[in-house]
């Protein structure tokens, strides 16, 4: 054990201090990326499982080019497991120098074969295969025995155990500290070309020592890894069903932070869950289950701001303008923008803003209420021009608050005398040709995004638009 890294999922991956290859090409979109910023960007759970990908797609289609001479590049991991770039072949054109003298068929005759019929690897297979055996729904056993290819006849493997069980045919390998990820990446392929799958197995599983042999195929198999123990082999046995031990990830969500910690249990190989696609079978669900804890908590953040959002429309509505707010009111008001505060939202914190939020919530909630919100008006149209002579910086807003909540009938029936088609025209006008004056208030626009995201999502729309960079 001496030596291994054994690195938190959900930290983020660390590339090696000096890579020979500095700059990747993203081969299907043209981007050209800073090879150590790629790698540091992600987590490491994520970065092994886009290795595994990358690896496996190299031979046909690969995803990610060198910089400088365009040859394919897949993801290595240093002992330490920082990763780097490297060549899928060196001929010398390039400086960037990656691979060493010895051929990876010639590292792999020297590691990989020498242990094949180690006395842990014997062992793992006589458990498959006492398991297997044992429960009567497998069938057509075979270990060591060659599974050539329906497609190719040229094409074969030889898996340590292959049985036709519930899933239709499996492969089962048994993974060795010394299973080149090339090795696991060719194997995927063509089970998955073959409409078979294939399952990795283990002697033994440490959740707090791993290799990263063993993180391939821990982070590409939904996190999950399964183990044929003495235990499980003597259940199967004893219970005429194949039982595996599964060890995986349980997500938590924490104040909106991910978090996870290890468990494990004794599942029947019949229960577990399969995709052909990704090549992978599991007993716990880590992405399903991580997905669905971002997605409720997505849903309660959106019920909590749409609950604010009624409180501070409320709150608006039952104001009375005629008389000061009473002490409670002002409280209220005040918890509200605490609130505020709370969601990351920049609350009215002077007169100016407080002016600017008055102006803006008379004018759009009186847009969506289609009466006049605020002031002591009879008609919506002297709201509209109420805004255009104290609030220019919300003109925008409260035309698209007019469109937005279908006020053009209601305003083109009060504007009697053409005043406010000519002046909304002219206002349109102003605002192409850049008049500052109509220039939207970036500092009540998160208030705004906030409260009324329709609205501001037209403005924030409008900021960002090249018209608005040119002209404003």
């Amino acid at each position: 054990m001496q030596g291994n890294v054994t690195f938190d999922p959900l930290a983020f991956a660390e590339p090696v201090e000096k890579p020979e290859i500095t700059e990747i090409l993203d081969l299907e979109s043209g981007e050209f990326f800073e090879a150590t910023a790629f790698i540091s960007q992600k987590r490491y759970d994520r970065l092994v499982a886009e290795r595994v990908s990358i690896r496996e797609n190299l031979a046909d289609k690969p995803l990610f080019a060198c910089g400088l001479c365009a040859t394919p590049v897949y993801l290595v991991a240093s002992r330490e497991k920082r990763f780097f770039f490297r060549h899928c072949r060196e001929d010398g054109s390039c400086p960037s120098i990656t691979r060493s003298a010895l051929s990876r068929d010639e590292i792999r005759a020297l590691k990989y074969d020498g242990q094949r019929e180690s006395v842990a690897h014997r062992k793992i297979k006589e458990r498959l295969l006492r398991s297997l055996a044992a429960d009567p729904s497998n069938s057509e056993i075979l270990s060591e025995r060659q599974w050539r290819s329906a497609r190719d006849s040229r094409s074969r493997r030889q898996p340590d155990v292959q049985a036709l069980t519930t899933f239709g045919r499996v492969a089962f390998e048994a993974q060795l500290s010394t299973t080149f990820l090339d090795v696991v990446a060719g194997r995927r392929s063509f089970y998955r070309s073959e409409g078979a799958l294939l399952i990795w197995v283990m002697a033994e599983f440490d959740p707090n020592y791993r290799r990263m042999t063993t993180d391939d195929l821990l982070f590409s198999n939904n996190s999950n890894i399964l183990v044929v123990d003495e235990e499980t082999t003597a259940l199967s046995e004893s219970s005429g069903m194949f039982y595996l031990r599964a060890h995986y990830r349980v997500p938590e969500l924490m104040s909106g932070v991910i978090t996870d910690h290890w468990a494990s249990q004794i599942v029947a190989f019949r229960d577990l869950s399969i995709n052909l696609e990704s090549q992978s079978a599991w007993a716990f669900d880590y992405e399903g289950q991580s997905r669905l804890l971002f997605e409720n908590a997505r849903i309660e953040v959106e019920r909590r701001d749409r609950d604010l959002r009624e409180k501070i429309c409320s709150f608006w509505l039952a104001r009375n303008q005629h008389t000061p707010d009473p002490l409670s009111a002002e409280e209220t008001w005040q918890g509200l923008t605490s609130e505020l505060s709370g969601r990351g939202v920049t609350p009215p914190t002077n007169d100016r803003h407080d002016r600017a939020v008055t102006g803006l919530m008379n004018g759009v909630l009186s847009a969506r209420e289609k009466r006049p919100i605020g002031w002591d008006f009879k008609h919506l149209i002297e709201v509209a021009h109420r805004i255009c002579d104290g609030y220019p910086e919300h003109a925008l807003a409260m035309g698209f608050a007019l469109k937005e909540y279908g006020c053009e009938e209601l305003i083109k029936a009060q504007d009697k005398s053409g005043k406010w088609e000519k002046r909304a025209r002219t206002i349109r006008e102003n605002i192409r040709l850049g008049d500052q004056r109509y220039l939207p208030d970036e500092d009540t626009l998160p208030f705004l995004m906030f409260v009324f995201p329709e609205i501001g999502s037209k403005i924030e729309k409008f900021l960002s638009s090249r018209l608005a960079q040119s002209k404003l």
